[in-house]
């Protein structure tokens, strides 16, 4: 972290405390008009503070206000000086509570989905807009004021988004970030760490950018940042140009309908995409089966009458091996495993 950012944070969390610290005071047992003009002063320092306070008035809500019937039950004409310092110690240890409760809201406000194989989930986002998860995809939601933001850690996500010009929702993937306003579009990366994008737009258009450009949809595309349309996907590989080419919304959503469409589809292609559904999983046994092409319409659960067509369509042998089917050309000996059907 930069000198920078170190103190900004810094910064942050002092003014969380001190809006804390203020909330206690003005419902705590000792109220007076100086308190209350103590907390205007405050809030007209900085236009950060007047926020911070109405967070921390969020947070006080949500509480119940518990402080506000302490407030009551140490009410009273006279007071002793126990009293008195029981209640400001009541009143320091609750501001102590809200400042944490403040930094947890500020730590963990945002929500965290995820899939394992083979399972899908749609969530409704605080906005309104919706997200389907595919299988082993993992996304972190960070709303904020200005921004709608959405991290794609690894695997696909399918993005129907409310439109609002003066909120961008934005999508990070990687080294790079989507930057839509209100439309249709899904997005794919691999593993942590892995820098192959895929994004395909169903309806709209979206910008795709390195992290650095602001969060705004261009009117036109630039050498950093590519403007994707309906019907068109996008793929970003390292070391590699940029390449757009037509992709019908049937096929790049099939996954919604439980469905894999391919197409003259390579047939590791094809296998790759099983395997990420099933639990068994598809081998190649031969280097030379990998450019077979395939098509067809299967269920995405359907790997075993895949293989099956795939092996009588070319005239392979199919091997089923504990968690595995294996698919081999049928000159190749296997080495004493059972040639069957699974």
């Amino acid at each position: 972290m930069s000198a920078a950012a170190s103190e900004r944070a810094h910064s942050d969390r002092r003014v969380r405390a001190e809006a804390a610290a203020w909330l206690a005071r003005l419902h705590g047992p000792d109220r007076t008009r100086d308190t209350e003009n103590g907390l205007r002063r405050w809030l007209a320092e900085h236009p950060a503070h007047a926020a911070e306070f109405e967070r921390a008035t969020d947070v006080w809500t949500d509480t119940g206000g518990v402080p506000f019937r302490l407030r009551r039950r140490f009410a009273g004409s006279r007071r002793s000086a126990r009293r008195r310092r029981f209640g400001w110690s009541v009143a320091v240890g609750l501001a102590a509570s809200l400042a944490i409760a403040l930094w947890a809201r500020h730590v963990l406000a945002r929500t965290i989905v995820s899939t394992g194989a083979g399972e899908q989930k749609t969530i409704e986002l605080a906005d309104g807009s919706w997200v389907t998860l595919d299988t082993n995809s993992r996304i972190v939601v960070r709303y904020g004021r200005r921004v709608r933001r959405v991290i794609l850690r690894y695997g696909e996500a399918y993005f129907q988004v409310v439109h609002n010009p003066g909120r961008p929702f934005v999508v990070l993937a990687g080294n790079r970030k989507v930057i839509d306003l209100g439309t249709a579009f899904v997005v794919r990366r691999g593993n942590v760490g892995g820098a192959t994008l895929m994004v395909t737009v169903i309806k709209g258009r979206v910008a795709v950018a390195p992290l650095d450009v602001a969060d705004r949809v261009p009117t036109v595309s630039s050498r950093s940042v590519l403007l994707v349309t309906a019907g068109t996907r996008l793929l970003l590989r390292p070391h590699a140009l940029p390449t757009l080419r037509a992709e019908p919304a049937a096929q790049a959503t099939a996954w919604l309908r439980d469905e894999l469409i391919f197409n003259n589809t390579p047939l590791a292609v094809a296998a790759r995409h099983f395997n990420r559904y099933n639990r068994c999983k598809i081998v190649l046994g031969a280097p030379e089966l990998q450019a077979l092409r395939v098509g067809g319409v299967f269920r995405l659960s359907a790997a075993k009458s895949f293989v099956r067509s795939v092996a009588e369509a070319h005239h392979l042998r199919l091997i089923a091996r504990g968690d595995t089917w294996i698919l081999e050309p049928r000159t190749r000996v296997p080495d004493g495993t059972s040639d069957h059907r699974p």
